[in-house]
This record gives structure tokens, C-alpha cells and sequence, in this order.
């Protein structure tokens, strides 16, 4: 029996103290309504608690008078809009407070002020809050929170929010706010109106040229009022990223046996580059081409070897002309038709030379054979054919259809004349005859060209000569 009573005693000293410590938890939260002010102005606050008693309570609340001025560097005077609050078991209650800032506060500053909070009717419960106030300078009564990228990339588009708040609890009116920047994009200037604690979107889109050079951009906000004095301000910067960006185009155009090639390699990023531009052609192609400006030649291909800078073009000309070979060819046959042509308008004697035999002796027996051909349109008058042979030849008695008319003898050797008489237009003769040597021939016998004369339709002789002949002979002696 004793030891259950022991028991009992012992649950309800545990019980009591924590049934008191919760009816002493009275704040249940403290809200900012503006815990931030400037020099002169007010910082608001609410504190929410509630009676955690079975019965009706008014609770109240108090702060030291050595928080407030002259006593306190910091606060003017405190206000407690509703200082008790009447509350049912389990009811909640707000007390609303403002503490006005003294215009001689230290800025940039974190302050602490403690209000106690009791019951009037059980002085016992009671909690003590230390409310944090923190004093803004002027000239950050705004505060800017850009929403940035840390680096863009050329050419993309990117849009960026400027956020500004009035950290204060007064209305601010007519507030200029000026963005300026090195991104002509980043550039505005307008007019805004703060409500206490208001936030303020600004939006803006940036896109760079694919050119745009590739650094910090800085960019800065300011905010000034009607006073022209900063109000806030922010600084920070943009990196636009590097863009090796080339494009390339290769036009063509085809003429008459010629072609033309217009490559353009053109640099659409933002740094230097230092570019190889190759074409390749074949031999053949090359011969008949070419390319400006002078490349150089490696492996079968044009090389340039180029610098470009942000926006550059570089345009190569590669011309092929192959008319040339058509005109040489025209060229050729023009002069193969003229050449014929004119043989045929002309007298032509021919004289060739054959062997025939050789003897044991090493003598030789030769044939020679003159053509002769009338190509003009006229008769030619009183033609005769004259022939020499040198003294190591002597003629033999075969001729042809025509004998010569003369056989004369002279220091150097034997003149041959054919009296012809007339020749008609296109008409041909053949002269032929033997001959044998002398003596022995060894190496290379030369007959001087044979002759022919004729009278032109003007009265004038004229002479027309056969080219030289040479003939081998074999130095070996046949048994």
C-alpha cells in the first residue's frame, strides 16, 4: 500500500512541472510584418500566442523603459497597438507592435529589443520574446535581386528578371530606376512606385549578334528618388562565351567548255580564326586552270592558309578554261587543211630512193622515182624535169615511159633532162629510172634533189625543188 502511494506522489511531481511549463509557452509565433527600416522609420511586428489555461485569462504585454530614448541609441518610442489581449482556454491572440527607428541609428545594423509577455490574473506565467530589428542604410532601401545567367552564348536569346523590393514601410513614390550596360539589350530607364514591402518584376530579353565580342559585360542597376539620391543600387557582370562558328559555300558555274568556282569560307563567330581552305583538282584540270587569290599547291590540292576576323569572308576564284584545247585543235586541222589545200594548188616534185640489189662486189643497183603534180588551175608551158647524179652513180639503159631528152656530163657528175612540154591542171607524171654505183658504198649516200621548171601564166620561169635524199648503206660485205 505504501509503495503504490510512493508511486502516485512520484507521477504527480513529474506531471505538475509540465503542466506549468506549458501553460508558461505562451507565444506560439512572431511575424515580420517589416523587421528592416531606415534611419527615421518602422519596423513592424506581430506576436501570436495563446492561453493554454482551462480558464479565461487576459494576458498583457510590457518592455524595458531602457529600450527606448534617451536610454537607447536606437529606438525612438515603441508603440503596443493593443497591449492586452482577453482570451478563452486555447484561444489565440496577436499583439501588434512598431518600433520607431531614431534618424541618429547606426545603419546596417542589427538591434534587439525584449518584450515580456504574462498573465494579469497568475503573474507566474509569463514568457520573455527578443524581437531582431536591423537598420538599412538609405541608400539601400531598395534591394535589387537580379536573376543572371553567369555566361550566354552568341546568337541565343535569354530572358532576365530584375527583381527590386522596398525593404522599408513607407510608400515611395516616383523612384527612378536605371539599368545601364556594355549590352545595348540591358539598357532601360523607368519610373516605379514602392508600397511598403512591395517587390517589383522587371523583365528583359537579351540576344547577342553571333559576333558580339566575347568578355565581361557588366551590368548595373540604380535606383534613385525624387531627390536624385541612390536608393539602391547593384553591380555584376555577363559572360558572353567564345563562338568558333565557320560557313562555307561552294557555287558553281558552267559555261561553254569552262567552269567556275566561287568558295567562300565566312567566319560568323566572335574571335579570330585561323582557317585552311583546301580544293583539290587533278593534273589535267590544273593545267587549264586558274585560281585567285595564288594558292599553294600540296598533294593535288589549293591551300590558302587564312586569317579571318568576327564577320570575315574570304572568297577563292577557281576558273577552268579548256577552250583552248578546242582552239588548238581547230588550229591544227585549219592548218592541215590549208597545207593540203595548198599542196594541191601547187607544183609538188617528189624525188624518192630503193635499193634494189648488191652485188658480191658490194655494188649497189638503186631505183629512183620523181612524181611530179600540176595543182593550179592552169596549164604550165614548157616544163622540164633536170636531175643529177653524182659521179659515184652512173644511169643504166631501164627508164620508165620516158626516156630523158639530154644526158649531160659534168665535173661533179651527170645532168638528167626531161623535156615535159605542157602540164594540164591536176595532172601527174612519174619519171623513174636505174642506177648502179660505181664503186663499193659504205655508209650514207646523199643525191641532190631533183628540178623542175616551168613557165607561169605571167611568162616567168619558175623553179620548184625535191628535198635531198640519203640512203644507209651496210658497211658488211656480202659473199
Amino acid at each position: 500500500m505504501k509503495s503504490k502511494i510512493l508511486s502516485l506522489i512520484t507521477l504527480l511531481m513529474l506531471i505538475v512541472p509540465t503542466l506549468v511549463l506549458a501553460e508558461n509557452e505562451i507565444v506560439t509565433e512572431i511575424i515580420k510584418v517589416s523587421n528592416q527600416a531606415e534611419p527615421g522609420g518602422t519596423a513592424q511586428f506581430q506576436i501570436k500566442i495563446q492561453n493554454h489555461q482551462n480558464e479565461r485569462d487576459v494576458y498583457k504585454i510590457n518592455y524595458d523603459d531602457l529600450s527606448v530614448h534617451p536610454f537607447s541609441d536606437f529606438t525612438r518610442n515603441i508603440i503596443l497597438t493593443n497591449p492586452q489581449l482577453k482570451l478563452d482556454s486555447n484561444q489565440e491572440g496577436i499583439f501588434n507592435i512598431e518600433i520607431n527607428i531614431l534618424e541618429t541609428a547606426n545603419q546596417d545594423k542589427n538591434y534587439n529589443t525584449k518584450f515580456t509577455i504574462s498573465s494579469v490574473t497568475t503573474p507566474e506565467i509569463k514568457e520573455e520574446v527578443l524581437i531582431k530589428t536591423y537598420v538599412v542604410s538609405p541608400e539601400d532601401v531598395i534591394m535589387i535581386f537580379p536573376d543572371l545567367p553567369e555566361t550566354i552564348i552568341p546568337g541565343e536569346e535569354y530572358e532576365i528578371k530584375i527583381r527590386l523590393m522596398n525593404r522599408g514601410n513607407a510608400y515611395l513614390e516616383n523612384y527612378e530606376i536605371l539599368i545601364t550596360s556594355d549590352l545595348p539589350q540591358l539598357q532601360k530607364n523607368f519610373i516605379a512606385n514602392f508600397a511598403p514591402q512591395e517587390e517589383i518584376i522587371e523583365t528583359l530579353k537579351i540576344k547577342t549578334g553571333e559576333t558580339a565580342k566575347p568578355k565581361d559585360y557588366v551590368i548595373n542597376v540604380k535606383v534613385y528618388d525624387t531627390e536624385s539620391k541612390t536608393r539602391g543600387s547593384y553591380s555584376s557582370a555577363i559572360t558572353l562565351e567564345r563562338n568558333e562558328n565557320t560557313e562555307e559555300k561552294i557555287n558553281e558555274d558552267t559555261g561553254f567548255l569552262s567552269k567556275t568556282i566561287l568558295l567562300t569560307r565566312k567566319n560568323n563567330g566572335n574571335v579570330k580564326l585561323l582557317q585552311k581552305v583546301e580544293y583539290k583538282k587533278n593534273l589535267f584540270s590544273r593545267i587549264f586552270t586558274k585560281a585567285t587569290p595564288e594558292p599553294v599547291m600540296e598533294s593535288g590540292k589549293y591551300i590558302w592558309n587564312i586569317e579571318l576576323e568576327p564577320g570575315e569572308k574570304f572568297t577563292a576564284n577557281i576558273k577552268s578554261n579548256y577552250r583552248p584545247i578546242l582552239y588548238g585543235l581547230l588550229i591544227i586541222i585549219l592548218a592541215t587543211l590549208g597545207m593540203n589545200n595548198l599542196l594541191d594548188k601547187s607544183v609538188i616534185i617528189r624525188k624518192r630512193m630503193f635499193k634494189i640489189k648488191r652485188t658480191t662486189e658490194g655494188l649497189s643497183e638503186l631505183k629512183i622515182l620523181i612524181h611530179l603534180r600540176n595543182g593550179k588551175a592552169t596549164t604550165l608551158e614548157n616544163v622540164r624535169i633536170l636531175d643529177v647524179l653524182p659521179n659515184s652513180l652512173e644511169p643504166t639503159n631501164e627508164f620508165g615511159t620516158l626516156h630523158p631528152s639530154k644526158v649531160q656530163q659534168g665535173t661533179r657528175g651527170r645532168r638528167l633532162i626531161w623535156e615535159i612540154g605542157t602540164l594540164a591542171p591536176h595532172e601527174e607524171r612519174i619519171i623513174s629510172y636505174k642506177v648502179k654505183s660505181k664503186v663499193r658504198l659504205i655508209g650514207e649516200t646523199n643525191l641532190p634533189p631533183s628540178m623542175i621548171q616551168y613557165m607561169n601564166n605571167k611568162g616567168k620561169i619558175v623553179s620548184e625543188r625535191s628535198a635531198t635524199m640519203a640512203l644507209h648503206h651496210s658497211s658488211k660485205k656480202i659473199i
